[in-house]
């Protein structure tokens, strides 16, 4: 009775992580030659601490993180950050921060004058101090994903998900 109750616990685990990953392509492709030129570039990242640990966890990304960000803001390649964290306790979501990045819009998109290599060193003289932060930034973290949206434009001949966007004349 115990094998069959550990093998079906473990079938159920299977098919609750295979099946975000079965979807994911079908999401992917569904945007395909959608995004607005004239609009700005949206990032979603999401992190989950363990239990308890979520002030200690927004320590270590002030710390060792935040500061490559800013200098992304203060370059113009990134217009805005901002971190959200849950605001109620329910079992979704799966994520203690929430951290919304926008970039300009690919056609306005700036580069940035020095790699990330160039920045880190910059902003973290003691390399190994920044990589030992971080590595206790990672080890805390009990998940993450990086999320891109784009904005629909309800405007369009075809709004929604499948028709791509070509530009006049083409």
């Amino acid at each position: 009775m115990m094998k069959l109750l550990t093998r079906a616990l473990l079938a159920v685990g299977l098919a609750a992580v295979a099946a975000p990953m079965a979807s994911s392509p079908a999401s992917a492709q569904a945007m395909a030659g959608r995004q607005l030129p004239d609009r700005p570039v949206v990032g979603v990242d999401y992190y989950k601490a363990p239990p308890g640990k979520q002030d200690e966890w927004l320590a270590l990304y002030l710390k060792w993180h935040r500061p490559i960000m800013e200098y992304q803001i203060q370059q113009g390649a990134t217009l805005s950050s901002t971190v959200y964290a849950n605001s109620s306790h329910s079992i979704e979501p799966s994520w203690d921060f929430m951290i919304i990045n926008i970039s300009p819009p690919p056609s306005q998109a700036k580069k940035l004058p020095l790699t990330r290599g160039e920045v880190i060193k910059k902003l973290f003289p003691d390399l190994d101090a920044y990589a030992a932060g971080e590595a206790s930034r990672w080890a805390m973290t009990v998940g993450h994903w990086d999320q891109s949206v784009i904005e629909v434009d309800l405007k369009a001949a075809h709004p929604g998900v499948y028709y791509p966007i070509i530009p006049a004349g083409k």
